[in-house]
């Protein structure tokens, strides 16, 4: 039995989850829980007089962007290791997350004994990602974007940020066969508005003409 206790920091809104949380863990033989934090701030000014092992962060935190705060915590702090864990499931979130820096992610939903599984491997320098969330990574891997010319040609207005009739316009088109291109492009990259549409299409680097070969 190790004889050091991983030191575990929490980063969670809710208060009563992570005081939860950290009795749970607690009870592990190789956790201690010393610290939890209800916003990024506090957690960023407590980092900068003393470093956990393993710190736990939720994504969706009310003064800032859980996923900016990871890129800055692994450049300021390389040696803190951190595990996401939140409820988002969405393939996006996840990618963002793990292109962030992140060295394990778990979901909400799993058992304590899985996060206690998953602070260990963290901490022993691996990767853990939840057996849910390989399975979602897996599944969007399996499938590829297929984009029709008009509709390469529409994301790539899009996110030049031209306006429907704009890019009518250029297409010869009308602005209502525009706007239907646009949702059936936010439907095949399964975003719920223009700039998550804009962000996925950039964070992939447009891919347009990779996929010519593809277009139909």
């Amino acid at each position: 039995m190790m004889k050091y206790r991983i030191d575990v920091n929490i980063v969670d809104d809710h208060a009563m989850l992570a005081e939860g949380l950290a009795e749970a863990l607690n009870r592990s033989a190789t956790i201690h829980v010393s610290r939890s934090f209800t916003t990024l701030a506090e957690c960023r000014a407590a980092l900068k007089e003393r470093r956990p092992d393993i710190l736990l962060l939720d994504i969706s935190m009310p003064d800032g962007d859980g996923i900016a705060f990871c890129q800055q915590v692994t450049a300021d702090f390389p040696k803190v290791r951190i595990v996401a864990v939140t409820i988002h499931d969405e393939y996006s979130v996840i990618r963002r997350m793990l292109d962030a820096g992140v060295h394990g992610y778990v979901l909400k939903s799993a058992a304590i004994d899985e996060l206690v599984t998953a602070i260990e491997r963290v901490w022993r320098r691996e990767t853990y990602v939840s057996p849910a969330v390989e399975e979602i990574i897996r599944q969007a891997a399996s499938k590829a974007v297929v984009l029709t010319k008009p509709e390469q040609h529409i994301l790539r207005y899009v996110c030049e940020g031209l306006s429907n009739p704009e890019i009518a316009k250029r297409m010869n088109l009308s602005s209502e066969t525009v706007k239907w291109y646009r949702k059936r492009l936010l439907a095949k990259f399964g975003v719920k508005n223009t700039a998550s549409l804009v962000a996925l299409a950039m964070k992939e680097c447009l891919h347009l003409f990779g996929l010519q070969k593809n277009a139909q």
